[in-house]
């Protein structure tokens, strides 16, 4: 799938990543200058997707989305060095434009596919007020070890540099529509 390259001045924003002691999940919070709607979209297509997915200097060259509940999403990022990262999540719960939740899934996942049990577990929610879309994430591991590796190996970091990502991309999308309307 091919993506435009982002250049450009984005509002500046930044991710609130929390990580509570006693609880294995991370908690991330962010507000874009965008209608709720079309941040959900950037979230559930793939068309969107392969533009803010991942960190910086990330690539998606497969983006698949089947946004039903017991449908997979499938995602490879790939990086500078040529290396990929591949994952395939299920979706557990989806209210359109409101709440969406997966789990991790075993690679080669498709709808009405037997699971094993989870071992994360990502909702998030969206709520607009006014000009701005607050998107909360809540990341649940099965415990305090299996989050921590997480946070070692970069994961916070990967969603913020995404989020970064989104905001510029929304940010472009913006601005396109409106040199459209002149």
């Amino acid at each position: 799938m091919d993506c435009v390259e982002l250049t450009g001045t984005a509002p500046t924003k930044t991710s609130a990543v929390t990580t509570p002691a006693n609880d294995p999940v991370i908690l991330i919070a962010r507000s874009f200058e965008a209608p709720r709607a079309l941040v959900w979209r950037c979230y559930t297509e793939p068309r969107h997707l392969v533009h803010f997915w991942g960190p910086k200097g990330a690539t998606n060259p497969v983006s698949e989305v089947d946004l039903r509940v017991g449908g997979a999403w499938r995602q490879v990022m790939r990086f500078a060095s040529g290396n990929e990262y591949g994952y395939t999540s299920a979706y557990l719960e989806i209210s359109p434009v409101e709440r969406l939740v997966w789990r991790d899934a075993p690679e080669g996942h498709r709808f009405g596919d037997e699971l094993p049990p989870a071992e994360m577990v990502t909702e998030m929610t969206l709520t607009e007020q006014g000009r701005l879309t607050s998107v909360h994430i809540t990341v649940r591991f099965t415990s305090l070890a299996a989050r921590d590796q997480a946070i070692s190996r970069g994961f916070a970091a990967t969603v913020s540099e995404g989020s970064d990502k989104l905001d510029l991309y929304l940010f472009t999308l913006s601005a396109t529509a409106a040199f459209q309307q002149e």
